[in-house]
């Protein structure tokens, strides 16, 4: 009985048009969650008994494009980081939003509630020796997780299948260490639901999608489309009843091929499992409603077994 929390980076709700890669690209996994729909602006709405897709603004009342530290900060707190700040801010947080983070955030918040979360994202050990990680010019996610003093998982956890790795299959850390096997997002979607098994909210980044945006590569895109939606298909049907699944996005990106930009667009909110923890909510419009939701989730959750 577990919340899978999904970040994905840089996925707008576009339009159903030749500009979305979202749209054009065979996504058989999410057409079937959304009953023949892409992940689009015009599939908003529910589906069914169990599964509900909204759009939430990434703008949160700040001119300019949405970026993602503030736009991760937000989700990983719940409060309005770009507003806080005074500015959208892109990349890894400065010092001044990273303590900002750091003092409260869903791993703190789950822990001060006797609630167990954890990132199950792998490190290598090189990530602690680098230079900037040392200066602490680190992401979001990770700031997140170190502050509750939560151990990160690392290559041993990986190859146990007691972590996943950020970009699903494991090819890209192929490339600096040859003897890794890849694996498939079918067998990562297993091991992050077996991970959720003994936890109240699993969390998973998965940041390719922004960069493939950016570099406005087509086959870059089409392939990070395709695992990811093989990934998400494969959880969806391993996941128990009472299991919960919530994807959301930072900032558009990868939904429009035509700029190497962020987008304005709304971001993609999909829930598959309790669809009744939506209405407990007075608001649901933008990335600070993803926090009260996952509370709600795991509080219904905890309900349901007394």
């Amino acid at each position: 009985m577990a919340v899978i929390f999904l970040f994905i980076d840089g996925v707008g709700l576009g339009d159903e048009n030749e500009h979305n890669p979202w749209y054009i690209y065979e996504t058989p996994g999410i057409n079937q969650i959304l009953n023949g729909k892409s992940l689009t602006h015009q599939a908003v709405g529910q589906y069914g008994h169990d599964t509900v897709l909204s759009a939430l603004d990434a703008t949160l009342g700040v001119s300019e494009l949405p970026q993602s530290a503030t736009g991760q900060a937000t989700i990983f707190t719940g409060r309005n980081a770009p507003e806080a700040m005074g500015m959208h801010m892109n990349g890894l947080p400065n010092r001044e939003l990273r303590a900002w983070v750091e003092r409260d955030n869903l791993y703190t918040q789950f822990s001060q509630r006797k609630w167990s979360a954890t990132f199950t994202n792998a490190y290598t050990t090189e990530f602690n020796k680098r230079a900037a990680t040392q200066e602490g010019r680190i992401s979001v996610s990770t700031a997140a997780i170190l502050s509750s003093g939560s151990p990160l998982r690392y290559l041993p956890d990986l190859q146990r299948g007691e972590a996943v790795f950020h970009d699903l299959t494991r090819r890209t850390l192929k490339r600096f260490i040859p003897d890794m096997k890849e694996v498939t997002p079918e067998l990562a979607a297993q091991h992050l639901w077996h991970i959720s098994s003994v936890y109240d909210m699993v969390v998973h980044e998965f940041f390719l999608s922004d960069r493939a945006g950016h570099s406005q590569d087509p086959e870059l895109v089409k392939w990070v489309i395709h695992h990811y939606d093989r990934f998400l298909a494969e959880l969806v049907r391993v996941k128990k009843d009472e299991d919960t699944i919530v994807l959301v996005s930072d900032h558009g990106n990868s939904e429009d091929l035509r700029v190497p930009t962020h987008t304005y667009n709304e971001v993609p909110l999909l829930l598959i499992g309790d669809i009744e923890a939506l209405f407990s909510l007075t608001h649901l419009s933008d990335l600070t409603h993803v926090k009260p939701l996952l509370h709600a989730l795991v509080a219904r959750k905890k309900e349901s077994i007394i």
